[in-house]
């Protein structure tokens, strides 16, 4: 089982029971208002509940990676898409700065694989704290 990570899980009155995680990878794509210009943003998903995904700083996307992407210009997220394989969470929830937006995207209908992704239109400010939660 190729990138699972075995973690333990021990609740108080119970056995200690282990669980895989699978993290995987996505990309976040948007496009400058004014300037028309296409931002690929890749990300990795550590597939933890309640953990931000982390952003490629500049080195690629990784666990060390800054966990939010900054807009250098009003922007619009017009496209997302993941890699298979998270087994924990199944969306991620979309905040400006650490402020939910109410947007969920389930995983699934997003997958890298699907030629009919859902359509996504988040609009965010100059300088706003793109970020995402990992949820179940």
């Amino acid at each position: 089982m190729r990138n699972l990570l075995m973690i333990g899980i021990e609740l108080p009155g119970t056995r200690r029971q282990m669980r895989c995680v699978t993290p995987t990878f996505g990309t976040f794509v948007f496009t400058g208002l004014r300037s028309q210009r296409i931002y690929n943003v890749d990300s990795y998903i550590a597939d933890v509940a309640d953990a931000q995904i982390h952003f490629d700083g500049g080195g690629g996307a990784s666990a060390t990676s800054p966990t939010s992407f900054t807009a250098p210009e009003d922007l619009l997220l017009v496209d997302v898409s993941f890699k298979t394989g998270p087994t924990v969470i199944s969306k991620l929830q979309i905040q400006r700065g650490n402020q939910p937006t109410g947007d969920f995207l389930r995983l699934t209908a997003h997958l890298d694989t699907s030629p009919a992704r859902s359509p996504v239109r988040l609009g965010f400010s100059r300088g706003t704290e793109v970020r995402a939660l990992e949820k179940v």
